[in-house]
């Protein structure tokens, strides 16, 4: 009876996993590693300021080092480029690079600065050394050097130094790089550099869409999806969505898929929706792989199969995605596509409960209580209750409520019972209005 009662309840959770409300969108991964603006590691071939002979005169590595040595800085960045990348007959010695780069840098010459600095950052030639490589990233990113501020804001945001991050990846969006545009708005939405500034955000995130940016396109998506800095509009979220969606980004696939499944800025149309989460799946993306497989299991704009939902979910879970370590779970649980398997069910419930997935947390208080999968311990069960409870789970309101009433895992204490229980109500739990009434009366 108790690994039915389980067995019931797990189903239940996987059809509120599988109908989606509009909460779910908090639960999908909103950034991405690829949002990152990568740190340069490498020496940039556009705009060197290298030494540039007259008409009349033959380029040789003895006339720069001639002039170098007179005290030409564009003579010295010039010899420091070919001793660093080994060109022109000139062996590749990257402590004398380091070498000319400084003496440029010490004349003043930006991109010198710059190559000083990264040299100084990633130990070309010489010793780490970062806050000398900051102090002249700094100095080259304030004579307008695009590499140094990218390099700097990245290693300022690093060290958590929000405000002075901030300020070089403006300078940077102002040359047209959409990356630091859409690093300006994250701090701006986060508040991390101090008051949030969401409207302002915003204006980035649209300057960075508008030039074709896939990932500014999602997250001014999200903006209009949440209401942040901007009005509600899912016209607007919808027409972003599609823009990222047919550039080929996987969050916008999964997302717009969700659009036509819900019927959110545009027409609902399951067939549609199925198409795109299938781009967004193949595409690797967890949250997309999760979709379709809750297309297969529904029976969604494909007909109904278990066996691929199962394979979809099995796929997000080994990609760490909590909703696909639940759903799987679930299928171990009912047998739905796989041999029935309640210690598997338990395995993947564990890892997606270990990311705070509420649904998670709440199955495995029920395999405590129920003894299903593991030994029955109503102390653990109450733990994961109280967990899934935290995060206004409605069942696990309930079922830490009747924990409390019964002095289940937790001493008896009516007052926390009823605290509980009444919780559950307020979030919409049918079960704990009944509940409630019962034991508590119309107090």
């Amino acid at each position: 009876m108790r690994i039915t009662m389980l067995a019931l309840r797990c189903f239940c959770l996987a059809f509120v996993l599988a109908s989606w409300s509009l909460s779910a969108w908090s639960l999908w991964p909103f950034g991405k590693k690829s949002d990152e603006v990568e740190l340069d590691t490498s020496l940039p071939d556009r705009k060197v300021e290298e030494y540039k002979p007259k008409a009349t005169e033959v380029p040789s590595v003895e006339r720069l080092e001639k002039l170098a040595k007179e005290g030409s800085a564009g003579a010295q960045l010039a010899l420091g480029k070919l001793y660093f990348d080994g060109i022109a007959g000139v062996k590749k010695d990257i402590k004398k690079a380091a070498y000319w780069f400084q003496k440029a840098a010490e004349q003043g010459n930006a991109r010198a600065m710059f190559n000083y600095a990264l040299c100084l950052d990633a130990g070309f030639g010489l010793e780490k050394d970062l806050p000398l490589a900051i102090e002249f990233y700094r100095k080259a990113a304030d004579l307008g050097v695009p590499e140094a501020q990218l390099n700097l804001a990245v290693m300022l945001e690093e060290r958590g130094e929000f405000k002075d991050a901030l300020k070089y990846y403006t300078l940077l969006s102002r040359t047209g790089h959409t990356g630091a545009m859409r690093k300006v708005a994250d701090i701006l939405l986060s508040g991390k550099a101090g008051k949030k500034r969401p409207k302002e955000a915003v204006r980035f995130l649209a300057m960075a869409a508008e030039r074709g940016d896939a990932r500014a396109q999602v997250h001014l998506a999200d903006c209009y999806q949440r209401g942040e800095g901007t009005r509600v509009d899912y016209r607007e979220m919808f027409k972003w969505l599609s823009l990222a969606a047919k550039s080929g980004d996987e969050e916008a696939q999964a997302k717009l898929g969700y659009c036509y499944e819900r019927g959110m800025g545009t027409t609902a149309n399951s067939d549609i929706a199925f198409k795109w989460y299938q781009r967004s799946a193949r595409a690797g993306y967890a949250p997309g792989q999760v979709a379709l497989g809750n297309c297969y299991l529904q029976g969604r704009g494909v007909e109904r199969d278990v066996f691929k939902a199962t394979l979809w979910f099995r796929k997000a879970a080994e990609l760490g995605d909590p909703m696909g370590q639940f759903s799987l779970g679930v299928s171990y649980a009912l047998g739905r596509g796989v041999t029935r398997d309640p210690e598997q069910a338990i395995h993947w419930y564990r890892k997606a409960a270990g990311q705070g997935y509420a649904l998670a947390q709440y199955n495995l208080g029920v395999a405590y209580e129920e003894g299903c999968g593991v030994p029955q311990d109503f102390t653990t069960a109450a733990g994961w209750y109280k967990a899934a409870a935290d995060q206004n789970s409605p069942e696990a309101n309930l079922a830490l409520g009747l924990c409390y009433l019964r002095g289940q895992g937790v001493p008896l204490d009516r007052d926390r019972a009823k605290e509980y229980v009444a919780r559950a109500v307020k979030l919409g739990s049918r079960e704990a209005a009944r509940v409630y009434k019962k034991h508590f009366g119309d107090s």
